[in-house]
């Protein structure tokens, strides 16, 4: 009988151990998923912000329509203002009257204080897509 009593407290104190380090990785692994969505966020702006600009939409119209834009965390901030590039060039090798290319680039800055954990992501996270002007 006491040999059963020995071998839950075993159990116990194995338990108080990882029951933290599992708890941190559980912690972590959200995290992570939630900077992907943020990351995949971007990415679908960029290509909607595309298309916009490649159908004739100005560049204000697209500004004032992603002035409130927000990601699931408050860990990247994304200012439409001045976080959005857009440019205008000719298709490679072709005249400019044969046809334009817009290329578009959004950055999210990342919005926490120094010396915080999250300072092991990127500072900036960028997407570029290129897409052909529409008449």
């Amino acid at each position: 009988m006491s040999y059963l009593r020995n071998k839950r407290g075993q159990a116990m104190v194995e338990f108080a151990i990882i029951i933290p380090f599992f708890i941190f990785m559980l912690y972590g692994f959200s995290y992570m998923g939630m900077f992907f969505h943020d990351y995949l966020t971007l990415n679908e702006m960029t290509r909607d912000i595309t298309r916009q600009a490649s159908v004739g939409i100005s560049l204000d119209k697209i500004k004032t329509n992603y002035s409130g834009q927000t990601f699931l965390t408050s860990v990247y901030i994304f200012d439409p203002k001045t976080n959005i590039q857009l440019v205008t060039a000719p298709e490679n090798g072709k005249d400019a009257s044969e046809g334009e290319n817009i290329t578009v680039t959004l950055t999210a800055v990342r919005n926490v204080t120094k010396d915080s954990f999250w300072e092991v992501l990127p500072e900036k996270i960028t997407s570029s897509l290129t897409m052909r002007k529409e008449e």
